[in-house]
């Protein structure tokens, strides 16, 4: 090889690896772009936040000259995640000040009264009573709501075919919870062989990672002896309402249409309660979470627990208070069973354990605790016992959510939004079922 030929080959891998290094500059450049537009987007979103929760444009701006507000800052967002968990207004700006005092002065509260809330007639059932009660009115859909579109309906209610793809995710998915009954009930049989608590958290719990768990509380034999049996009155015992009545809906819902909604579930559920059973049912069909005509979420438990405070000053007899909800995933997986061959959504109960990672949140004290945590697991165990499949793993999160005022206090998660009107209203003759027997007793 002469020498022109090796200076030729020279130049050559000289200009592939400039190459190469051009290139790979260009799509890191390309990736930290974007990444400065999702940040950037981002950063708008909580600029907006913060000015809705009574924050100046021109406060917001004094955060890229120096860092003396972030404290400030941060401390707000802990309180907007406070309230879109559901949490005492009072009592969590007070705790807030508490531990913030003199660190910033940015902070600003919003103090937003709720609308009038209206009285309807009450109805009386074959045994029992229903009173429906603060029912408002409100236009239930807006732009925040995840109601079905109409476009979407249409397809929903059209005869044409879906792809043939999705049908067999729906059909995986469907079978998926059939013919467990064998793997529950050796669960059980396991749990009330051992009464370990490590078991019982592993396989009949799901623990979010806002929360820690005090094992002390979480007892198997405290739990499942605790006597959850209520006698029968002629007044009102049990109390259904929904803190998020007006943002809660199904694939097929219809505009408008409460009947189509969690309301209209929850109404299911307590005429079942009613003319089966023969319980006094108040259902509050109250939308705490619409404000002035638009969904407004985040202080919904706040506005719900108010509700839920005159309701047992009026009904002193109620022992059963239960927060029914729809649960929202965000993607296409449909929460399905079948019952008696019917296709039915299934069930989630839910726990606020007042704790966080560090330990106990002393401002959100709650002395039902255990009495709550008795009630969601002995329900959890009859679901298992008659209806495999039909109730997932409790699910434990930090906060309270209007748990204390009762030592029997559910808050039910139902389905998700991908489940149709019928499937959820399906679910409530075994949910019915399943809460007569542990009011009963007939669960022991």
């Amino acid at each position: 090889m002469d020498r022109t030929s090796w200076q030729t080959i020279k130049c050559g891998i000289k200009l592939t690896i400039l190459l190469s290094i051009l290139l790979w500059s260009g799509i890191l450049v390309v990736g930290l772009h974007r990444q400065y537009q999702l940040l950037a987007k981002a950063k708008d979103q909580v600029e907006k936040d913060l000015v809705g929760f009574g924050f100046s444009s021109s406060k917001m701006a004094e955060k890229q000259s120096g860092s003396s507000l972030l404290t400030g800052q941060t401390a707000l967002l802990h309180y907007l995640q406070d309230q879109r968990n559901g949490e005492d207004n009072a009592a969590t700006v007070a705790a807030w000040k508490q531990q913030k005092a003199g660190k910033s002065s940015l902070v600003k509260m919003k103090n937003t009264k709720t609308s009038s809330q209206k009285t309807s007639a009450s109805k009386a059932g074959a045994t029992g009573k229903v009173l429906y009660v603060f029912n408002n009115k409100s236009n239930d859909i807006t732009k925040y709501n995840r109601a079905v579109s109409p476009s979407r309906q249409t397809a929903v209610n059209s005869t044409s075919k879906a792809p043939k793809r999705r049908e067999v995710q729906k059909k995986e998915l469907f079978t998926a919870y059939k013919g467990n009954k064998t793997l529950e009930q050796k669960k059980i049989s396991k749990l009330y062989q051992n009464m370990d608590t490590k078991y019982l958290l592993k396989n009949f719990y799901i623990i979010d990672s806002s929360t820690s768990v005090d094992k002390k509380i979480f007892q198997p034999k405290t739990l499942l002896k605790m006597s959850m049996q209520i006698k029968k009155k002629k007044t009102p015992q049990i109390l259904i309402y929904h803190t998020h009545a007006a943002s809660e809906r199904f694939a097929n819902s219809r505009a408008n249409k409460d009947e189509d909604s969690i309301v209209g579930v929850g109404e299911e559920l307590a005429q079942i309660l009613t003319r089966k059973y023969g319980y006094h049912v108040i259902h509050d069909e109250t939308k705490y979470d619409m404000v002035k005509g638009s969904i407004d979420r985040n202080k919904a438990y706040n506005q719900s627990g108010d509700g839920v405070k005159r309701l047992l000053q009026k009904y002193p007899d109620i022992q059963v208070i239960i927060d029914l909800h729809r649960d929202g995933v965000g993607n296409k997986v449909h929460r399905l069973t079948s019952i008696k061959g019917k296709r039915t959504a299934q069930v989630m109960f839910f726990n606020g354990l007042s704790r966080n990672q560090k330990g106990n949140i002393a401002y959100l004290h709650n002395d039902n605790l255990q009495a709550n945590l008795a009630f969601s697991l002995q329900m959890k165990i009859a679901c298992m016992k008659t209806y495999p499949g039909f109730a997932k793993p409790i699910y434990l999160k930090n906060y309270r959510y209007n748990l204390h005022m009762k030592q029997r206090s559910l808050l039910i998660e139902l389905g998700n939004e991908n489940n149709t009107v019928e499937e959820a209203k399906n679910a409530m003759t075994p949910l019915a079922d399943v809460l007569h027997q542990v009011l009963s007793g007939k669960n022991k």
